[in-house]
């Protein structure tokens, strides 16, 4: 008898289904599904109440046809599934045929599905984001044999103080809406912070902002008009203007970032730091929203001394996959670094580019374009299943190249000058060019670039000269090591740069329609397209 069929439905914002069937894992996130970035099943300006359900459905039928399944399964996990539908409060899971049907808890989803991704036997794990259906800051252990098993849970918000600033900084681009800026200020913030300095000034009361925010509310608006009052405290305690409608310029808003970031960590360390030391033997798992925060993360590895781990989709993206593993408890470490969605209109790509000038893929000739400053996308295989490109939905480049930096920013990603770019390195030449030893395979912890790289591979070092390294071997991904192992034969550096082939505002593509669009509309030189290379029209 074969093991069971299970689907796992999350279905608020970055919602995701994730399948299990026939030792096979896959997983759709609904934001590249509808083309829609962060996107769940019931936002009612991305889908109108009565599409829900056919778009779901669509989902199921994709789903069905790519594993060749059955839509009937053994077990039917959901949480944050119920959405009004006409005039009917009901669950999606309804949708689904199961024999049976069980909601799952938030953190524990978070928790499990980082820790079975990592390779650890046991584990410390930390989940914590601005909030679920459980709260906001717990504590587990995880053991293969056991499961994931609560230690404890703080009633402390770190997610949302974090994000909140990001209404106040005019680098920053700001949202219409609190609730879409809550989805992408913390990352624009993370890069900006490197920019400013710590004022030790305003660290007591940045560090009571974030501290003093325990409270039994679960929902945004509550969240909101807590935080704001919070704010506008911070506000009289330090010398900062921090008004609503306000934004701080110049160094003051670096400065602010930089404060804010460190007050964080610390908020962060005063409830896990207990733990961590009574537990001296066991290495960490880092999960929930915050888990994306690679500052506290490369913080906690060198203070502490020991291994952790933190997965490609730690942010709630990855609940779906955490409900499944949480229930199948596997015994080894399972990856679904590439278990997303494979380009869903691929069967056109000759459609498209018939009067294109397009040709097998040949990495000398892929590479001699990239060391001559060409910029490349690249969608080959089953997309990366969180926010990270990791060499399969990946626009490439030489961060050598001239001006890089602000090329990629303007004239590709169409995004604010202060966001950094990410390094791509062979696991066996990551110490070469970064003080790091290990891996870092999901972009989830900072390094040093060495001094004398820092010039050379000037796009991919941030103001602070630090990079957020991947580094890759074969078995993971053999077309991204072999061509940079390629590029090194022709090179005198074997980095490349790696960013997310999208534009700013949209998810990473799932159609070659897009990757076209992309093409012909921004400084992109080219495409891979699984095994073909299409050339721009000059």
């Amino acid at each position: 008898m074969g093991s069971p069929s299970i689907i796992s439905i999350y279905g608020s914002h970055n919602a995701a289904i994730a399948v299990s069937s026939n030792d096979k894992i896959y997983i759709v996130e609904v934001e590249r599904f509808l083309n829609h970035k962060n996107c769940g099943l019931a936002q009612y300006k991305v889908i109108k109440q009565e599409n829900i359900r056919p778009v779901f459905q669509s989902i199921l039928e994709h789903v069905s046809e790519h594993l060749n399944i059955s839509k009937h399964f053994d077990l039917c996990l959901w949480q944050n599934t119920d959405v009004v539908i006409g005039e009917e409060m009901v669950s999606l899971s309804n949708y689904v045929e199961a024999e049976e049907y069980k909601e799952c808890e938030h953190h524990r989803s978070h928790a499990g599905g980082s820790f079975y991704q990592s390779d650890f036997k046991d584990a410390l794990i930390f989940s914590y984001d601005g909030g679920g259906n459980d709260g906001f800051f717990h504590v587990y252990y995880g053991n293969r044999e056991k499961g994931v098993e609560l230690i404890e849970q703080y009633n402390v918000n770190l997610g949302f103080p974090y994000m909140i600033f990001g209404e106040y900084f005019s680098d920053i681009h700001k949202e219409s809406v609190l609730s879409d800026g809550n989805l992408v200020y913390s990352g624009k913030i993370m890069g900006l912070e490197g920019y400013g300095e710590v004022n030790t000034e305003w660290l007591p009361a940045f560090e009571d902002f974030y501290d003093c925010n325990m409270h039994n509310n679960r929902t945004m608006p509550e969240d909101e008009n807590f935080h704001l009052n919070k704010i506008s405290r911070l506000s009289e305690s330090t010398s900062l203007d921090l008004d609503t409608g306000n934004r701080l310029v110049g160094k003051e808003q670096y400065n602010v970032a930089a404060t804010s970031q460190r007050a964080f960590e610390n908020t962060f360390l005063k409830y896990a730091e207990p733990h961590i030391k009574r537990n001296p033997k066991l290495p960490i798992v880092l999960t929930g929203g915050c888990a994306l925060n690679i500052l506290l993360n490369t913080r906690i590895k060198e203070e502490f001394k020991r291994p952790v781990f933190v997965a490609p989709n730690s942010n709630d993206c990855g609940l779906a996959v955490g409900m499944l593993l949480n229930e199948m408890k596997p015994k080894h470490s399972i990856d679904v670094t590439y278990s997303g969605i494979p380009l869903l209109d691929y069967d056109s790509l000759f459609e498209r580019i018939a009067w294109s000038n397009f040709e097998k893929v040949d990495l000398l000739n892929l590479s001699t374009r990239l060391l001559r400053g060409e910029i490349i996308g690249v969608a080959r295989g089953g997309s990366e299943h969180g926010p990270r490109a990791l060499g399969n939905r990946s626009i490439l480049c030489n961060p050598s190249a001239e001006n890089m930096k602000d090329i990629l920013n303007e004239e590709v990603k169409h995004r604010e000058w202060f966001r950094p770019f990410a390094p791509v390195v062979r696991l066996e030449d990551v110490n070469k060019y970064f003080i790091f030893d290990g891996e870092s395979r999901h972009m989830a912890l900072a390094a040093k670039v060495r001094k004398r790289w820092q010039k050379k591979l000037e796009a991919i070092t941030h103001v602070d000269g630090t990079a957020r390294i991947q580094t890759v071997t074969r078995k993971q991904n053999p077309f991204l090591h072999d061509l940079l192992t390629e590029f090194s034969y022709i090179s005198d550096h074997a980095v490349l740069l790696n960013t997310s082939f999208n534009v700013n505002g949209k998810p990473i593509l799932s159609t070659v329609k897009d990757a076209l669009e992309i093409l012909n509309s921004t400084g992109l030189s080219g495409l891979v397209i699984e095994d073909y290379m299409i050339c721009k029209e000059n």
